[in-house]
């Protein structure tokens, strides 16, 4: 069993980096530091969570805000190692024209467990995210699926356990095409896989009910994904967390 679980993340490894490298070399970089405090209260004996997350995200090599959103989840623990998880986003977005409001329904479906002193976590996700207001339009709502494997590892006599991540998303949306203003338009759903994370990451307990979190993640945009039209961008992002188990 240890073994094939050992060719499974081999496999799945050589699988994202060989996509990454696959991509257009024509790339837009840039540093963001996304920090965020998270307060999480468990019932009826922790089979049921609630959750509550405050986060900004900086751009622009870290010097201004690229969006900040307050988010509520609720998770049920169906049976050992197995959670299902909805949770809704309230999003302050900066575009171009100034901040714009944006809400995110998602559903998780989440499995963990444990060999040796390792911890697997799988995570996928479907989440539904939309502009809010008056000009909100079809073409502003944006459906994806996301596919996330943990690994964590505990070592002896060792508070910061560190864990590595990978992500896949598969984005669908509507891409509205004018080829002559006014004139001719075509609208097309437009798919496929968006972007790849990689994520290298460690926390720290505090106390038993405080905990601290930081994380040093790779973002690459897929160039084959039509919406970006081969400029595909690339993401070093550092990221701080708070915890509080109430």
């Amino acid at each position: 069993m240890r073994k094939v679980q050992q060719w499974l993340l081999v496999s799945l490894l050589l699988l994202v980096f060989s996509q990454a490298n696959a991509q257009d070399s024509t790339t837009v970089q840039d540093l963001e530091l996304w920090t965020g405090v998270n307060l999480k209260k468990s019932f009826l004996d922790d089979k049921m969570r609630f959750g509550l997350t405050q986060e900004f995200r900086f751009e622009d090599n870290a010097t201004s805000i690229n969006n900040f959103f307050t988010e509520a989840e609720l998770g049920y623990k169906f049976f050992k190692g197995f959670r299902v998880d909805v949770g809704y986003r309230f999003i302050r977005n900066n575009r171009n024209s100034g901040y714009r409001s944006e809400g995110r329904i998602f559903t998780d479906v989440n499995y963990k467990h444990k060999f040796d002193r390792f911890k697997f976590g799988y995570r996928f996700r479907f989440q539904n995210q939309s502009v809010l207001g008056s000009d909100a339009t079809d073409d502003d709502i944006i459906n994806k699926y996301r596919v996330r494997f943990k690994l964590q590892y505990n070592i002896r006599n060792w508070k910061f356990d560190p864990y590595f991540a990978t992500e896949a998303f598969f984005a669908q949306t509507t891409n509205r095409i004018n080829y002559i203003p006014t004139i001719t338009e075509e609208e097309a759903r437009v798919s496929g896989f968006e972007k790849i994370r990689f994520t290298l990451g460690t926390s720290y307990d505090i106390t038993k009910k405080i905990n601290v979190g930081a994380f040093y993640r790779y973002e690459r945009e897929l160039g084959s994904y039509p919406m970006y039209y081969n400029t595909p961008r690339q993401y070093f992002i550092a990221g701080l967390n708070l915890n509080f188990d109430l």
